[in-house]
């Protein structure tokens, strides 16, 4: 009687298909926990807030010192500037959807939705418009109005607000200060404007008209969550840097070092 054999291969040719089996479960786990720990791709933006402190304005993930003068901060709603006359430069972040906007190589008085303000030294231009005065600051507020403060005679320091209307660029006067404005902004339609008197050191918010002591220099007037705020930063007129929230024509100092143009949590 012939002997069957019950499986004709060798040890080592039965050892080849079981090392491939556990050669597959192996690629198989290894690639199953590389999956599980791959990290998950950071945000672009990691830092969502907006905020000066000790001079250096933190924007999303961009870091600028605003401390030579004359180096500034506006805030147009929902644009934030930060300007550096210097270096003839401009940086735009756009506070509503926590982004930077645009950059430009030479320094802005204000952006809005694409429009452009400017001086050139002699004049200022909306876009390619001449509005045929030099205006110190500026706002675009709306597509025939341009909000400028320019000297009340090129001899004096004093200044004042005025109100250019697009595309004649005829003039009208807001407001004349005897002592020397340092700020205006345009927030929820009331016209916000800071004030100083070199003389005694007295500072004034005037709103809509209505003049109130302040106490410290309005370096600028800003919108935070809907409500006026004004920011009090380190200069020729301040050594701290301070902020306010402006409620019932009453400016209001708020805590903290850091002084918030838009919270990390802002929606």
């Amino acid at each position: 009687m012939k002997k069957i054999e019950l499986n004709p291969l060798d040890s080592n040719q039965r050892r080849l298909p079981q090392l491939g089996v556990v050669l597959v479960l192996g690629i198989f786990l290894v690639g199953y926990f590389l999956l599980r720990k791959s990290p998950t791709p950071e945000p672009t933006t990691k830092n969502y807030a907006v905020y000066i402190e000790d001079s250096i304005l933190h924007a999303f993930d961009d870091t600028i010192s605003i401390a030579e003068y004359p180096s500034r901060v506006s805030v147009h709603y929902p644009y934030a500037l930060v300007i550096l006359p210097k270096k003839q430069s401009t940086q735009i972040f756009n506070l509503k959807n926590a982004s930077k906007e645009k950059s430009f190589n030479e320094a802005l008085l204000d952006y809005s939705e694409g429009k452009i303000l400017k001086n050139t030294g002699k004049t200022t231009f909306l876009d390619e418009l001449d509005l045929q005065v030099l205006c110190e600051k500026g706002v675009i507020k709306s597509d025939i109005e341009v909000l400028c403060l320019t000297k009340v005679n090129a001899n004096t320091v004093e200044n004042k607000l005025i109100s250019i209307t697009i595309p004649d660029a005829k003039q009208k006067e807001i407001y004349v200060s005897k002592d020397i404005i340092t700020d205006f902004s345009v927030v929820n339609d009331k016209i916000y404007i800071g004030e100083i008197n070199l003389h005694n050191k007295q500072n004034y918010l005037i709103i809509d008209g209505t003049k109130v002591e302040v106490p410290s220099v309005v370096s600028f007037i800003y919108e935070l969550g809907g409500e006026p705020y004004y920011a009090t930063l380190k200069g020729a007129l301040s050594q701290e840097e301070s902020w306010y929230k402006i409620e019932n024509n009453t400016a209001n100092k708020l805590d903290g070092e850091k002084i918030f143009l838009r919270y990390a949590l802002e929606n």
